[in-house]
């Protein structure tokens, strides 16, 4: 199970980005829906590693939240809100959140009790690229990369911008959209490797 604890940076000075980001995950396929759990943090629970890193990166990319996921197990029964949740996941994921906020890439990942620390390590490293990749992506390369996930050939992505074919091949090209595809391929095989419980 991949708990994901995820605090907003600079709260203090900026308004209640909460409401915000859980419409951003609302589509996400859950466990336990994200909510929030206290002050400016959301929290919630996730089965699979497609869906891990999904949300990392698709809040990774807004450069306004902490995000830390924790590998492990949840208490079962699991409750119907993830605020009454408990189990190695979830405390791995509260230490990972609060070592995001002194990394440079916001991203940490922490395995709870029963799960390799090696493992953990590598597919944190790779969250972290990913991470830093999407963050640093201008507007207009973000703009073509979404464009791209949305139709089914780039020549009509590049329609719906406007853009000759050979523009929209020199953006995702800065946006090292191919980068992204295979740092995310391998983030989710890591991510299941890490969540193998240990003998």
């Amino acid at each position: 199970m991949y708990a994901l604890t995820i605090d907003q940076r600079g709260s203090r000075l900026s308004d209640d980005g909460v409401p915000g980001l859980l419409d951003l995950l609302a589509g996400a396929e859950t466990v336990r829906a994200f909510e929030r759990t206290v002050g400016d943090e959301v929290q919630g629970l996730v089965s699979v590693p497609d869906v891990a890193v999904e949300v990392v990166t698709q809040v990774a990319r807004t450069g306004h939240w902490w995000i830390g996921v924790g590998v492990g197990d949840v208490d079962s029964p699991t409750p119907p809100s993830v605020r009454a949740a408990r189990g190695p996941a979830l405390f791995a994921a509260r230490i990972a959140v609060e070592r995001a906020a002194r990394c440079t890439a916001g991203v940490a990942l922490e395995a709870g009790e029963g799960r390799d620390a090696q493992d953990a390590l590598d597919a944190e490293t790779v969250l972290q690229v990913l991470g830093r990749l999407v963050v640093d992506r201008s507007p207009d390369g973000q703009e073509a990369v979404d464009e791209v996930r949305r139709h089914a050939t780039q020549r009509a992505a590049a329609e719906q911008l406007g853009i000759s074919p050979q523009a929209m091949s020199a953006r995702l090209q800065v946006a090292r959209r191919d980068d992204e595809d295979r740092l995310r391929d391998l983030a989710v095989r890591l991510l299941a490797r890490a969540d193998a419980a240990t003998s």
